[in-house]
């Protein structure tokens, strides 16, 4: 979501993670694709494999393995610390899956690995555990060759490992995983003169172009009162009135609904936009005390929903918060940290009393792990009810791989033990604005369009990038939906739009659309990764 000081909190959260530790994932159907590794179940012995660090600590045994009849094993008497690795050369750039079964009785630390790939080092911690369990990674390739393998360090237990995998991500046809974005300024685009059209030119509703692509999630945000005015870094701004409030919200919703699209319904609790270092509480709520606060959340909350309801809509995703790693409606979670979490727990109470099918998510921004660490550590501690955890995850605004943005997901996923959604992601399509004399938010804050790795914003670049993050993410076991930022994004304008991000300003985001910049704006190629992943 459009953020003026993403730049600062991005820095100050870390761009690149230290190697992530990941979660073991249920076996998924994945593109087919072959395996690239030379004697992945050990049959042959230790052939293509090479053992790094504490001597006769790694060796093949013939006790119960999980296929064939020898797998790899990890352990000895006394300390040790050995890594059993295959390194792979003539690869293609691109993004890759390492696989392993797994069975840990009692090894202290052990992972899969991957490392010398030409992107961030890898890590996956794996878990302790009595079953053969399938682990995965994933690894982006930036250079002709990569290790991988697995590594343990122990003074006790015993680490079998088999049937290694590492296979090419190749998108295909989707799966079980909700992928769209947000549609909130659908009415707003329509009612200043937007008009889209699908990759023939065809003229239609904007909704009838994304869903047979296969865009079948919906997010729509919703403020309390937009238009109000509010003081951001001293300077009096607004949302456009009439339009991103619940009302508006209800019209999108049944547009969405009648195309068979799933709904994500996210509160700001705001005037205003919303993000980690803005938490501005709607202006009807000012001088209230905490009770009130907590009052005012719940009710606005429930009276939300139940207009949803009227209208047939029930969501079946509800963002209780945008981007509130620090703070919900001026309270902060570093100085008044029960005070913070009591006003998510009233909204949370709100969507269980009135719409108790809807999944309960919380949108949290840049990854980084101690920042997510923390705040699912409070989470737990003040007692917190919700079913998914929400991530912002941009390769320009983090400068990290597909594969570490995965990571980080299912690292997410194993240390809440929740569900996990992409809230917000993005690619561009074209390094420039629409306007001559505008600039794209990527272009001005001199950002890499796609971190580390070379896909090129380029629509071709926009579609691979897009279907190989899909697919990434869903290999994780642990996403189970990717909402897009902006999908629908225009410009009218060489300057200010009536579609701006205030009132007055540019629309600032459609480099990341995937609509042209033609005056009917035409479907880019990058739409059909929605149906093609």
């Amino acid at each position: 979501m459009h953020i003026r000081k993403r730049v600062a909190i991005a820095l100050a959260s870390g761009l690149v993670l230290p190697a992530a530790a990941l979660v073991a994932a249920p076996e998924r159907a994945e593109a087919s694709e072959s395996n690239l590794l030379v004697n992945p179940g050990f049959e042959s012995g230790l052939t293509g494999w090479t053992n790094i660090g504490t001597a006769d600590s790694a060796y093949t045994g013939t006790t119960s393995p999980h296929g064939g009849s020898t797998d790899l094993v990890h352990g000895a008497n006394g300390q040790w610390s050995v890594n059993t690795v295959q390194t792979l050369t003539g690869l293609t750039q691109g993004t890759y899956t390492l696989s392993a079964w797994v069975k840990n009785d009692g090894v202290a630390s052990a992972g899969l690995q991957a490392y010398s790939c030409g992107d961030t080092a890898q890590t996956l911690d794996l878990p302790k555990s009595s079953q053969w369990t399938r682990v995965t990674l994933a690894v982006s390739v930036l250079s002709p060759s990569c290790t991988v393998g697995i590594w343990s360090n122990s003074n006790e237990g015993t680490l079998q490992a088999d049937d290694f995998s590492f296979t090419r991500i190749t998108p295909a046809s989707g799966g079980a995983m909700a992928v769209g974005g947000d549609i909130t300024y659908r009415r707003m685009n329509a009612a200043a003169g937007g008009q889209y059209a699908d990759s023939a030119g065809r003229k239609k509703d904007v909704l009838d172009v994304l869903a047979p692509q296969g865009f079948n999630l919906a997010r729509i945000r919703a403020y309390n009162k937009p238009g109000n005015v509010v003081i951001n870094d001293g300077v009096k701004q607004q949302l456009q009135p009439g339009w991103q409030d619940i009302n508006d919200a209800v019209k999108n919703a049944q547009a969405a609904k009648a195309r068979g699209m799933k709904i994500l319904l996210s509160f700001h609790y705001s005037d205003f936009w919303t993000n980690p270092a803005l938490q501005i509480k709607p202006a009807d709520w000012n001088g209230y005390s905490q009770s009130q606060l907590e009052t005012a959340i719940y009710d606005y909350t429930v009276r939300s929903l139940q207009a949803m309801k009227r209208a047939g809509v029930t969501p079946q995703y509800v963002s209780i918060g945008n981007e509130i790693n620090n703070a919900l409606a001026d309270v902060s979670r570093w100085t008044s940290p029960a005070d913070y979490f009591a006003l998510l727990k009233s909204a949370s109470k709100a969507v269980r009393d009135t719409s108790p099918t809807s999944k309960i998510a919380i949108h949290l921004t840049t990854p980084d792990r101690t920042a997510y660490s923390g705040w699912i550590s409070d989470a737990e501690k003040y007692g917190l009810d919700y079913d998914i955890m929400g991530v912002s995850l941009y390769p320009f605004w983090t400068n990290m791989s597909i594969a570490s943005l995965a990571n980080f997901a299912s690292w997410v996923g194993s240390t809440s033990g929740k569900p996990v959604m992409a809230m917000e992601t993005g690619y561009p399509w074209t390094p420039k604005a629409s306007g001559a004399s505008e600039t794209s938010l990527i272009e001005r804050n001199q950002l890499d369009p796609d971190g580390p790795e070379n896909y090129g914003a380029t629509p071709a670049g926009q579609l691979r990038w897009t279907r190989e993050f899909f697919r990434a993410m869903y290999n994780t076991g642990k996403v189970v939906g990717i909402s897009y930022w902006d999908p629908i994004a225009i410009d009218f304008a060489d300057g200010a739009d009536p579609n701006g991000w205030i009132v007055g300003g540019d629309n600032e985001v459609e480099d990341t659309s995937f609509f042209d910049y033609n005056r009917t704006h035409k479907a880019l190629p990058g739409l059909s990764a929605f149906r093609t992943w």
